[in-house]
């Protein structure tokens, strides 16, 4: 596997445009890998002296066969996955496929823990399941917590799923930049937004839905229309409670705030080191794959719902009037971003 930019460890070689004709073999020659200190690998970022050479070996194909070398434009050295450098692409590629099945399976049975968020709106079911003498349902606080709890659920079951994401593009795959995680996760974490807006609006398994749109495909019409109406108020909570409740966390820092006392008060017998004391003050990275399918998510919400509740378009002004300024102020203030991904996590 060859990149369009590069060095291998502590060794430097370079391509100028004379070097076109000559044998790339020649030149991989002059690679002294140390295994002692770095485990052989099939990657190599190679720099070219001229970006006439840099685009013929990006754009040509270099050898008949296609899986024996791949070219790729060099991703910024900032975000290169030192630690996945040497897994081969062959290995990856079967990764790739195997978390492939495992995320459209969980597709697929994603209506079992959607149905265990909207069920916590009927509080007094779940105190009748644990023997527990229930509320008057009458009462406001009840309405308030039965309209909450969904949301604030929802939302940590979309941070799981998050993290989940992560860790397989990280770990089982092995993507070797953090920009082909970013793609990767806003792929699949928007792909399971859109599985939640079909499974909150109409309800119970795919496989149900499937089964009843084979059997009589004009009654799907019907069950959007008549689903529709009882989901909007989740919907109405949950944009609401995005608005204030996400732009009051991410504009309080009072994670930060939080982590920084408890690394205070962990170390206050020990002067921290230069680096812990510079690691503190970094700032945040905007996290692509996290944000933009939420975002794009309640833009479908509002678009769907707008004709049947014109409410939901005065909810959705808030929401990204909110987010708007949330952002701006976070990046211009706030976050950094560590690394230039390209546009990758939106366009690839």
């Amino acid at each position: 596997d060859l990149s369009s930019l590069i060095e291998c460890n502590e060794s430097h070689f370079s391509f100028s445009d004379d070097d076109e004709e000559q044998d790339i073999g020649e030149h991989i020659n002059q690679i002294d890998i140390n295994e002692s200190k770095i485990s052989p690998s099939s990657t190599a970022f190679v720099t070219f002296t001229s970006l006439r050479a840099k685009q013929a070996a990006a754009q040509c194909a270099l050898t008949p066969d296609r899986t024996s070398m791949r070219v790729f434009h060099a991703p910024d050295p900032r975000s290169v996955l030192w630690e996945n450098i040497n897994f081969p692409f062959s290995m990856q590629d079967t990764a790739k496929f195997g978390m492939k099945v495992v995320w459209i399976v969980g597709i697929l049975f994603w209506a079992i823990p959607v149905s265990v968020v909207n069920s916590l709106a009927n509080l007094n079911s779940i105190l009748q399941a644990l023997n527990i003498k229930t509320v008057d349902s009458s009462k406001p606080w009840y309405g308030f917590l039965s309209g909450l709890l969904p949301v604030i659920a929802f939302s940590f079951l979309l941070n799981a799923l998050f993290a989940l994401i992560i860790v397989a593009a990280k770990r089982v795959i092995k993507l070797k930049s953090r920009s082909d995680v970013d793609a990767y996760v806003t792929y699949w974490h928007q792909l399971y937004q859109f599985a939640n807006l079909w499974l909150i609006v109409i309800g119970g398994s795919i496989f149900n839905q499937l089964q009843a749109l084979l059997s009589n495909p004009e009654s799907i019409l019907n069950t959007v229309a008549n689903a529709m109406i009882g989901s909007s108020v989740f919907f109405l909570n949950m944009i609401l409670t995005q608005s204030v409740g996400k732009c009051a966390h991410d504009l309080s820092r009072i994670p930060k705030y939080s982590q920084s006392l408890f690394l205070r008060l962990w170390r206050s017998e020990r002067t921290p080191t230069k680096r812990q004391s510079e690691a503190s003050k970094t700032p945040d990275t905007y996290q692509w794959g996290y944000e933009i399918p939420k975002i794009t998510f309640i833009f479908m919400v509002v678009i769907l719902y707008c004709p049947i509740v014109p409410i939901m378009e005065i909810f959705g002004l808030v929401y990204f009037a909110a987010r708007y300024i949330t952002y701006k102020h976070q990046f211009l203030h706030v976050n950094a971003q560590s690394f230039e991904g390209g546009g990758n996590a939106t366009w690839s």
